[in-house]
């Protein structure tokens, strides 16, 4: 990769070969540094000659500044000329303030919860310095930073001494500036420890690569850093990332979110959808089934019905997978897709597959991730394949089938997109795809939700105003956004997030990517075409007839007699497994109610060490128990998501107590009794539950 074009119209004086000399050891150290965290952009700095660098200029306190120039010409200084790190760690302490005031004072239209308000706070005082500026309590509820400007990374000091390892994501699209300050500041600690991660290039797909490892961080809360010179020298270039950025946590906020909020949910539809995992093979048996054949994804938005006629004619050249909403429809007009896909946590969704018989749906095959609401799965009369849900290896350790997955979709239509890469389709054609209300309507005209709205139908409450009044409901988080025309349309910011997860898939993927939705949010990593374009292009051969057939599903050498057995044997083994872990977890939960009631003690005797050192030996042994249980200890934190991610939250807190003081001890004490009492109501969920899920699999054990 070649390195960025410098970001200013002017270019700086070189740097003093007498500055350069001076600071070798501190950037070769900060080079190696980088080079473990981040190789791609280790390279690209090394690319770049000292030459380019800004002019190094010694401050009053023996550091550096160094002055660039804006894109107007005029000069620039990242720093003053007196006491750079104090006066750094001035501003720092200001914005903090500031954000913490804001909080107080309760969100603004503007506040982004994810990474703080998007308002810029005033600098302190030139005269406020690192000796006078008190530490700040709430600080320690700041530990990831989103900070917009490097400069000579005196930021980076600042933030460490006044935070135990926090996580620093810094936006620095000029790599001379970043070079210069991995000369003037030792950035190696952070850099190593990868709690430095250096943003440079406005690259959607890169920028989600870099952060999804430290999405829990981010996801606990992030506040926003903005270096002065950074408003006068790349304001467009740092506004960019910074957008990618806070688009990257919205995106990932919603699914952590989501997992979190729906995980008890999660874990009762896959318990409840055993029989149908354990009865038939999963998608392992589809894998690259169709290598090489186009895959057309039919998805629910307004355009479809634009493309919806054309489809007929493609079914035997094309493999056409569809999301549930629309599988009445398409039956209806005579297209039964190949496979249809769900996995919608509520009971709704069974809505798209009721009163439907097993002539209705003939071959068309459902693949179901398992957490897909139970009704669903127990409604669809046709051919089922359940992805793999890691919870059925808990539940059922060695009598867990082996079964295939995909990637986790946050939609039906990626659903779908995953299914047709694992068949090994290519290209990947995507109608109805939308993401944006196109021409002002939310759903395609003639969907099963118009017949809901029939009774309240008249002359002043047509379907269009219907439509309308859906997409104006969600007003406040709406956004304009360009079509595959070039035109603006509106988008609400749910699907802005789905939008940014098939554009990072897209961006990966070696599969070409085709918008034929004739309508609808420009997708990045797509190319734009006509579904006639694309099918006259790419649909010319018709599809084997047994190219999706799944009768060699069985073992070569098992009889008739032994395939229609295997279901059964499989249920007898499952509810065998599922006795255990109800045996297992009743252990596992007078564990935690004994635990809990030693930590009740040992609140009362913090202040008494004798006594508290004897009770902490015992709750040892019980961890020691504990650890017997593994896998259901598991089961249990999976239903108490909520308890698990305020553990997260108080130990990050925690951590910045460097002296284990009794006030301390208390906290840490309020905190593990807090997650015990949650865990043994997350017990006593399934102990109600797996009961449930048992009766559901004898009946077919038999």
């Amino acid at each position: 990769m070649t390195s960025a074009a410098p970001s200013l119209s002017h270019a700086p004086p070189p740097a003093a070969p007498s500055a350069i000399a001076a600071c070798r050891d501190t950037y070769l150290a900060n080079l190696a540094a980088l080079h473990l965290s981040d190789p791609d952009l280790a390279a690209r700095i090394e690319a770049l000659p000292f030459a380019a660098l800004p002019h190094l200029l010694p401050t009053r306190d023996g550091r550096w500044t160094a002055q660039v120039h804006a894109p107007a010409g005029a000069p620039v200084l990242l720093h003053s000329r007196y006491r750079p790190l104090d006066e750094t760690t001035a501003l720092v302490t200001a914005q903090l303030r500031a954000r913490a005031a804001a909080r107080q004072e309760g969100p603004s239209d503007s506040d982004d919860d994810s990474v703080g308000p998007k308002s810029d706070a005033q600098p302190a005082s030139a005269n406020e310095t690192a000796s006078d500026a008190p530490l700040l309590d709430e600080g320690r509820t700041h530990e990831a930073f989103l900070v917009t400007g490097l400069g000579l990374g005196y930021v980076i000091e600042a933030l460490e001494r006044r935070f135990r390892e926090p996580l620093l994501v810094v936006i620095e699209p000029d790599l001379a500036v970043l070079k210069a300050a991995l000369c003037a500041s030792n950035l190696a600690g952070p850099l190593q420890a990868g709690r430095l991660i250096l943003l440079t290039v406005a690259d959607k797909a890169r920028i989600h690569e870099r952060l999804r490892g430290v999405l829990t961080h981010l996801m606990l809360g992030l506040t926003l850093l903005t270096l002065p010179h950074t408003q006068a020298s790349d304001r467009e270039r740092c506004a960019a990332l910074t957008s990618l950025v806070r688009d990257f946590i919205t995106f990932s906020r919603l699914q952590v979110f989501s997992l979190v909020r729906n995980a008890r949910t999660t874990v009762r539809n896959i318990s409840f959808n055993l029989p149908r995992y354990l009865d038939g093979p999963g998608v392992e048996i589809l894998e690259r089934r169709a290598t090489g054949y186009p895959a057309i994804v039919v998805a629910a938005g307004p355009s479809l019905a634009r493309n919806i006629e054309q489809l007929a004619a493609l079914r035997q050249r094309a493999v056409i997978i569809a999301v549930q909403t629309v599988l009445k429809t398409l039956l209806s007009r005579g297209i039964p897709p190949h496979f249809v896909t769900s996995l919608d946590y509520h009971e709704i969704s069974a809505h798209f597959f009721r009163d439907l018989t097993p002539d209705d749906v003939g071959d068309v095959a459902l693949v179901a991730e398992p957490k897909a609401a139970w009704q669903v799965l127990d409604a669809y009369p046709g051919r089922v394949h359940v992805l793999h849900a890691t919870l059925v290896d808990d539940l059922l350790g060695p009598a867990a089938p082996r079964r295939g997955a995909l990637p986790a979709g946050s939609t039906v239509a990626h659903l779908a997109y995953y299914l047709a890469e694992h068949l090994g389709c290519d290209p990947i054609i995507f109608v109805g795809q939308d993401l944006s209300f196109t021409e002002g309507l939310y759903y395609p005209p003639g969907m099963p939700v118009e017949r809901i709205w029939r009774p309240e139908l008249g002359r002043f409450n047509t379907i269009e105003m219907k439509q309308w009044e859906r997409i104006a409901r969600m007003r406040a988080g709406l956004r304009r956004v360009p079509d595959v025309h070039g035109r603006l349309v509106y988008t609400d910011e749910q699907m802005y997030v789905y939008a940014e997860q098939f554009m990072s898939d897209f961006l990966q993927t070696s599969r070409q990517i085709i918008h034929a939705s004739e309508g609808g949010m420009r997708l990045q990593g797509t190319r734009v075409m006509t579904l006639r374009d694309a099918a006259a292009q790419f649909c010319s051969r018709p599809l084997p007839q047994d190219l999706l057939s799944v009768g060699g599903a069985q073992p070569c050498d098992s009889t008739p007699d032994q395939a229609v057995d295997e279901p059964r044997r499989l249920r007898r083994a499952a509810l065998a497994a599922l006795a255990e872990r109800q045996r297992e977890l009743r252990e596992v939960r007078q564990i935690a109610a004994a635990t809990s009631g030693l930590l009740d003690r040992l609140v009362r005797l913090v202040d008494q060490p004798d006594a508290f050192n004897r009770l902490v030996a015992e709750t040892d042994e019980l961890r020691a128990r504990m650890l017997r249980y593994g896998r259901t200890y598991e089961l249990v934190v999976g239903v108490s998501q909520m308890a698990e991610l305020r553990r997260i939250q108080a130990d990050r807190s925690l951590s910045d107590d460097c002296e284990e003081t009794p006030a301390v001890a208390r906290r840490r004490l309020r905190r593990d009794r807090d997650f015990v009492t949650a865990f043994l109501d997350g017990c006593d969920f399934l102990m109600r539950m797996l009961p449930e899920a048992a009766a559901r699999l004898e009946e077919g054990a038999a």
